[in-house]
């Protein structure tokens, strides 16, 4: 009896580990697919918002959007997003004590921790130190700029060079003019922002024409409100931020008292990113 008596124990004993396994098993292809089930929830809500998102982003939509939305609908919508930066001096970092410190690459910098989807930004420089508008046109960098095939052009106009090589002022308007042609027919889809060069110390110094820097930088605003093309006067921002911090623009200027230092790339960065979350 014994004999039969622990069969029998072994065989319930048995018997309740097997149908303890089924039903575990069973409990974990349930948790498994609560679990995908809910992965799948989780992943389409994801979807949902990113698609609402684009459909608010789309520049369409948003005829006054602030440039950083208008590249945070290209990072959505297409696998990278391209800045193209083309000038002289100012674009090109002349008088910062490293590349880092130039107002491009700190706003490059900016704008990708700003929003995540924008780790894919890349900004291309084509500023060339010393090149006016003549010498951007006959050395071929506005065609540079269009093999980029960018999604913005900033456009540092080059007027400090102008003015010290003595170009004319309806040599500026027309090289402007040239300029402008080329990236909208080229580059029809992409936004394109011209900005005036950075406030000097000898602003208002002749040159052999009898021109200053400002009569460069008001015949070229003629052409562009006429044209109503997307602007910013880097020169009077500056200025008034300066005005603001208490500062003189010695502060900011290397001493050739031309272009900037650290600091004055730095306030030239701090006035582009304010533009870029403005409405236009």
């Amino acid at each position: 009896m014994k004999k039969y008596g622990l069969i029998i124990i072994a065989g319930i004993c048995l018997a309740v580990l097997v149908f303890g396994h089924l039903h575990w098993k069973n409990i974990s292809q349930a948790a498994g697919v609560e679990a995908r089930e809910a992965a799948a929830k989780v992943k389409e809500k994801e979807k949902e918002e990113r698609d609402a998102l684009i459909q608010s982003l789309k520049p369409e939509n948003n005829k006054e959007q602030p440039l950083i939305d208008y590249l945070h609908y290209k990072s959505l919508t297409q696998e990278r997003v391209i800045v193209s930066l083309v000038g002289s001096n100012g674009t090109s970092g002349t008088g910062a004590s490293k590349t880092f410190n130039s107002w491009a690459r700190r706003l490059e910098k900016s704008l990708r921790a700003h929003r995540d989807e924008l780790e894919t930004l890349r900004f291309i420089n084509h500023g060339h130190e010393g090149y006016s508008t003549e010498d951007l046109l006959e050395g071929k960098k506005i065609e540079a700029v269009i093999q980029d095939n960018p999604d913005l052009i900033i456009f540092e106009n080059s007027l400090i060079n102008n003015h010290y090589q003595s170009l004319s002022l309806e040599q500026t308007q027309k090289d402007l003019e040239s300029i402008m042609s080329k990236l909208q027919v080229e580059l029809p889809n992409a936004k394109i922002l011209i900005i005036s060069p950075n406030p000097v110390a000898n602003g208002k110094t002749e040159n052999s024409l009898g021109l200053n820097y400002l009569d460069y930088i008001q015949a070229s605003e003629q052409v562009i409100k006429t044209n109503k093309w997307a602007y910013m006067n880097s020169k009077e921002e500056i200025e008034k931020k300066l005005k603001k911090k208490n500062m003189r623009l010695a502060d900011i200027l290397t001493n050739d008292n031309i272009h900037p230092n650290d600091q004055g790339h730095y306030i030239w960065f701090e006035v582009m990113e304010e533009y870029f979350k403005l409405k236009k």
